[in-house]
């Protein structure tokens, strides 16, 4: 089990706690103990547990070493089914609401309302009116919160899903001649509406047991005729099997990976050349490949079928050689102990190495972000001292001094100058005030572009999949700055963020605005985050040239002292 889905526990069963009415010291116990477990344990433990294996974590009694346990060896923990049983799974499910906390869904419970739908029934039927701190304007806050929340239950993170499908992918085709993924996963879109696969099987009896010896497939659905089904994955995931014959698996593979507007073009390409149209059974035999040097196209990767000019670029033999993952020569967004990162600096520095990057910045938070544990100078001071010191010993790699710098609500900088000169490498990033209008939170990110000292504006939307959408913000004019003050924007590669996304990315590409991948990692595990924003950026166009940390070392390090006089 990992450390996260341990930490989810403990602050769940402290957010029922509070639901309930349970007194304020033992929902600040368990509150205290899911910050000191996502600190102290390590990324992963297996089965079977062994109290042994854990490190020394003060605070933690003989209580939560058995809940722990209990987690690790059966997935489960009893003290926290009962709790959940407790109340209806709706009261929980309302604090997905931005907005709502454990406090506003007690008040809500006390108030007979238990799901998201209860509440979106109430604020229809002003039953929140005259309930104390719920006037109009909380209303409006709740019912953006609802549509959100009921528009992003229907988002897959393609990051997380990705994984699960490749390795089912993986264990079937030991035994099926050809299959492959299809859809919005083999396009690499940020989210996913389902995953699809295709296979080549003429057998669907023998497909089904298959599947069904698959740990990671939970159950296959009641739709399977002789031309597939579906099964679901866990996470509520649907995955389409399609069986084809062996003579249509390379128009299968074109047709069904998509997009819709991409296959219109290659028709369109297709009625041009007196050719087929890609229907069922036609270019029966031809590769995908085939198909392509038919349409008189080179091949087009699947991250590029969006309709988005690929085939005219094609026509034109001007498609991107788009960058890939060996081009990257270190990641410039990782956090460590010193804020809320999970491994020591020299921890993570050596497995970046491992993964054979030339260089690795640290860029823990500064002193606002009081939450993950922010740095304030004189820690950033003594954080440089280590820096130092781990550089001298350490081989092969080069590790950078930086830090997440919090862009303030006025676009003001959380350190001085003084402090910024001194780093190597300065991203900025907003992390609050989130509710802005566009005019303002645009003005506030503005400010931090024109600021000398910054190299990186990270994450610049803020957006998180599935859980916030981004803050109002004129990206265009984000993107002019930062090619006029000659600054890179972040494509961050945690699957929950993958912000910039890919169409501004191509903007940002076209205003030759330089772009920046880094996997935002707080732990070991998350380095490895670093192919998503690879995706992201051949959605978005880019070729090795466009971003910033394929340079090595040197270069590196003159681009980002450009400005140092």
């Amino acid at each position: 089990m990992t450390r996260d889905e341990i930490v989810t526990v403990f602050d769940s069963i402290a957010d029922i706690m509070q639901i309930k009415g349970e007194i304020s010291e033992k929902v600040k116990t368990y509150r205290n103990l899911a910050i000191t477990l996502s600190y102290a344990l390590p990324d992963e433990i297996r089965p079977p547990f062994e109290q042994n294996n854990l490190p020394k974590i003060h605070g933690v009694g003989t209580s939560t070493i058995e809940k722990i346990a209990e987690l690790v060896d059966t997935g489960k923990c009893q003290y926290y089914e009962d709790l959940k049983a407790s109340i209806p799974y709706g009261v929980l499910d309302m604090l997905s609401i931005s907005g709502v906390g454990p406090s506003t869904a007690a008040k809500f419970y006390q108030l007979g309302i238990d799901s998201p739908e209860a509440l979106q029934q109430a604020i229809e039927t002003e039953k929140l009116r005259g309930v104390k701190g719920m006037g109009k304007k909380t209303e409006e806050k709740l019912k953006h919160g609802l549509e959100a929340l009921f528009r992003h239950r229907q988002i897959r993170l393609m990051g997380y899903v990705l994984p699960t499908v490749e390795s089912i992918v993986d264990i079937l085709r030991t035994s099926i001649p050809r299959i492959s993924i299809v859809g919005d996963l083999r396009r690499k879109t940020d989210t996913v509406r389902n995953a699809e696969i295709i296979v080549e099987c003429p057998d669907v009896t023998k497909l089904r047991e298959l599947l069904v010896n698959i740990d990671l497939v939970e159950e296959l659905n009641d739709d399977w005729t002789d031309s597939g089904g579906s099964c679901k994955l866990a996470g509520n995931v649907e995955m389409k099997i399609r069986l084809v014959e062996k003579e249509d698996f390379g128009s299968s593979l074109i047709r069904f990976t998509g997009s819709e507007s991409h296959i219109a073009g290659l028709n369109r390409r297709a009625n041009e050349l007196g050719l087929e149209q890609l229907e069922p059974k036609s270019y029966k035999g031809k590769s995908e490949q085939d198909i392509y040097t038919d349409l008189k196209l080179p091949f087009i990767v699947p991250e590029l079928r969006e309709d988005s000019g690929e085939i005219e670029s094609a026509i034109s033999g001007q498609l991107p050689e788009l960058i890939e993952l060996s081009d990257i020569k270190g990641d410039l967004h990782i956090h460590s102990t010193w804020s809320d990162g999970h491994q020591s600096i020299e921890q993570m520095a050596e497995s970046a190495k491992n993964l054979g990057y030339e260089y690795v910045a640290f860029a823990d938070h500064s002193i606002s972000s009081k939450i993950a544990n922010g740095l304030d100078i004189e820690r950033i001071l003594n954080k440089m001292i280590e820096v130092r010191e781990i550089n001298e010993k350490m081989q092969e790699i080069e590790i950078l001094m930086s830090a997440e710098v919090d862009i303030l609500k006025d676009g003001s900088l959380d350190y001085p100058d003084s402090i910024l000169e001194k780093l190597d490498i300065v991203i900025a990033s907003v992390h609050s005030g989130f509710n802005m209008d566009e005019s303002a939170m645009t003005k506030r990110i503005l400010c931090a572009i024109e600021n000398r000292f910054v190299h990186v504006i990270g994450h610049p939307t803020g957006r998180l999949l599935g859980r916030r959408d981004p803050y109002a913000v004129n990206m265009d004019a984000i993107i002019d700055a930062s090619a006029e003050n000659g600054k890179s924007l972040e494509i961050n590669a945690y699957p929950d963020r993958l912000d910039l996304k890919d169409v501004h990315v191509h903007k940002a590409r076209k205003k030759g605005v330089i772009i920046t991948i880094d996997t935002d990692a707080h732990s070991i595990s998350d380095l490895n985050f670093m192919k998503y924003g690879i995706y992201t950026a051949r959605r978005g166009w880019l070729e090795k040239k466009d971003v910033l940390n394929t340079l090595p070392l040197d270069k590196l390090m003159k681009w980002l002292r450009r400005y140092a006089n």
